[in-house]
């Protein structure tokens, strides 16, 4: 999810926080129970799973949440000494930190990646898909109490100035411009992303219904939920489903072209301090009473196949996607999207 840099009482507080940052290293490794992890600032990990895992296991989390692709950076600039223990990102984002060696395969002693589906440790288990979250689009329920059946509705005038989209930089961004690929060339929504160029086309015809563009997750939300924009393409569930749950005025799509699965990741950093600390931690997550525990608390379906689901909790069939081609084309599909969609 993308989000500013967000450290919290969990990761470094005060006035001397960019000092602390460049001593994480001695930190974590001076405090044996501590593990340092750089993921999502995606609401409820903080205050709700974290301590389910810190209490079980007395490990403590020092977090900072922040978008995949500013993750992947900090683990590059520390590539001689890593600060990180774990790091969450989305997958088209591990392909390339797998690239460049800045993450290890996962080991046999993760004793839970066993009831993982092969999809859901990809690339013989460099890392593991701790949930899926759905993504499509998020709707104001008070300006839009039916919703939208499709994503074709978003292009109509009335949405004049009324849509935030999110960046292309983010990984959800996919999901409208998938949208616009399918009504362009009318192929199934998990067949798009080769034409995903068609999608840049139809997108740029949604420019007038634009607001804005955002990289600032927890600001785009916040104009979302005051009524400033009536539609917001595209957060997943993890973040619009849980503001719901808080009392928020919004709602996940389910649009007739089908929803995404995204693809959150987690994995070990090669050179990471407290690795035994870590696996722990990672594969306290799989286990599948605490897979329960997200699936209920960040609606997005686990990826633990014995996991039982909360009564009442359901997922629709979500569309996978090609995340090591998305990962390839990236960088063109951001400079086309942003000469052309975002800029004004």
């Amino acid at each position: 999810m993308p989000h500013e840099l967000n450290l919290t009482r969990r990761g470094v507080v005060g006035a001397g926080t960019a000092a602390l940052i460049t001593g994480f290293p001695a930190i974590v490794r001076a405090q044996t129970r501590e593990i340092f992890i750089g993921g999502p600032a995606t609401p409820g990990m903080q205050d709700k799973l974290f301590p389910l895992i810190e209490k079980k296991h007395n490990i403590k989390v020092l977090y900072e949440g922040t978008n995949s692709l500013i993750n992947l950076e900090k683990l590059r600039s520390n590539k001689a000494r890593p600060t990180m223990t774990l790091t969450m990102m989305d997958d088209p984002v591990l392909v390339i930190a797998e690239r460049d060696k800045l993450i290890k395969k996962l080991p046999a002693e993760i004793t839970n990646l066993a009831d993982l589906p092969a999809g859901a440790k990809p690339r013989g288990a460099m890392w593991a898909n701790w949930c899926q979250p759905m993504c499509s689009f998020s709707y104001n329920t008070r300006a839009l109490p039916q919703g939208l059946k499709s994503y074709a509705e978003a292009w109509d005038p009335k949405f004049r100035d009324r849509i935030i989209l999110i960046s292309m930089r983010i990984t959800q961004a996919i999901a409208p411009l998938m949208a616009a690929t399918h009504h362009a060339t009318k192929k199934p929504l998990g067949d798009c992303l080769p034409e995903w160029q068609a999608g840049i086309e139809r997108m740029k015809e949604l420019r007038p219904n634009i607001l804005q563009v955002s990289t600032n997750a927890p600001q785009a939300q916040q104009l979302h939920e005051t009524g400033e924009a009536d539609l917001y393409m595209s957060p997943d569930s993890r973040t619009t489903l849980f503001r719901k749950s808080q009392g928020a005025p919004v709602e996940q799509g389910l649009p007739a072209e089908g929803v995404i699965a995204m693809p959150a990741g987690v994995a070990l950093v090669e050179g990471g301090p407290n690795q035994e600390l870590g696996m722990t931690f990672l594969n306290e997550m799989l286990s599948p009473e605490t897979q329960a525990f997200i699936a209920q608390t960040f609606y997005s379906r686990p990826t633990n196949a014995k996991t039982v689901l909360p009564a009442g909790l359901k997922f629709p069939e979500l569309v996978t996607l090609d995340w090591e081609y998305f990962a390839d084309n990236r960088n063109a599909m951001i400079e086309r999207f942003e000469r052309e969609v975002s800029s004004k």
